[in-house]
Formats: structure tokens, sequence, C-alpha cells
């Protein structure tokens, strides 16, 4: 017969190698180094777009409240 505890470790063994299958499958690791931003404002001299202003006055608004 075989022993409980026999059957409970194999039970966690196969969960835990179905686990590291299932994390290797999920895992996406990039090869080359992110891009930056398309978007990111690296000119200070060029003039802010109106939505650009918008997100400005929103976000000293927030600074104004802490």
């Amino acid at each position: 017969m075989t022993q409980p505890w026999a059957i409970l470790a194999r039970v966690v063994e196969e969960a835990y190698r179905s686990l590291v299958a299932y994390g290797q499958m999920w895992i996406w690791v990039p090869s080359e180094p992110p891009l930056p931003e398309p978007l990111e404002r690296v000119r200070p001299d060029i003039p802010l777009s109106a939505v650009e202003r918008a997100l400005e006055r929103q976000l000293l608004d927030l600074d104004t409240l802490g």
C-alpha cells in the first residue's frame, strides 16, 4: 500500500511542475531594449500643444491638492 505522504508529495510535485511550465509559457523577455516613446517631449523650446497645456493644468491642480 502506498503511503499517504508519498501520494501528497507526488501531487505537490506535479502541481509545481505544471505551474513552472505554465509560467515559462507566458513569460516574454525582450531581446532588445525598448525604444523611447515617440510622443515624449524632448525639446523645451517648442511651445506646448493644446492637449499638453490641458494635461499640465490638470497635473498642477493635483500638486496643489497635496
